[in-house]
């Protein structure tokens, strides 16, 4: 005959095990969510930046020319030209607002690069030597820094994979073919 205590054993094994099962639904749900959230965020910066103004402000911040700082700020700056101004802001907070999204671990590397990719690693090296005069001249060391964070974190990612790329310097800008 089966006792009392063995029965009680029994019931709590059971429920225990329900407990586990429970939980682990509960963390896997979690991880489910997380992914998914992430994706959304990744889709929704991609939408804003890929829309038909997105990409026109894209290529006139790629057909931006300078020899100099002090040219760069005649051309550019934002005392001269508050529309290129506006432009460049408008790219440089998007990769630096996912630069402190990816520090702090609300985005995933692998997924951003999946996202956005290189497109980031030409964009930094198109601007960093920008940036690092206006930290020095106007904003302070921290200036784009998530930026230049982010960048980096791509640049690993894509090292990680055995991607050995690095944009030619006429990339951002149209060279005719020699052949024609």
């Amino acid at each position: 005959m089966v006792d009392l205590a063995e029965i009680q054993a029994a019931y709590y094994m059971v429920a225990a095990t329900g407990v586990l099962v429970a939980a682990i639904y509960y963390i896997m749900s979690l991880r489910n969510n997380n992914k998914t959230r992430q994706a959304q965020l990744l889709n929704s910066i991609q939408r804003d930046i890929s829309d038909y103004q997105g990409w026109l402000r894209g290529r006139e911040l790629s057909y931006m020319k300078w020899s100099s700082y002090d040219d760069f700020e005649r051309k550019y700056g934002s005392d001269n030209n508050p529309t290129a101004y506006a432009m460049r802001l408008t790219n440089w907070y998007w990769q630096n607002n996912l630069g402190v999204m990816l520090k702090q671990r609300l985005v995933d590397e692998d997924m951003v690069y999946d996202t956005f990719g290189s497109s980031i690693i030409i964009s930094w090296i198109q601007w960093e030597t920008i940036i690092k005069e206006q930290r020095v001249r106007y904003m302070g060391p921290n200036w784009m820094d998530h930026f230049e964070y982010l960048a980096n974190r791509m640049k690993n990612v894509q090292k990680k994979r055995g991607i050995s790329w690095e944009p030619k310097e006429t990339l951002l800008s149209y060279v005719p073919d020699a052949k024609n």
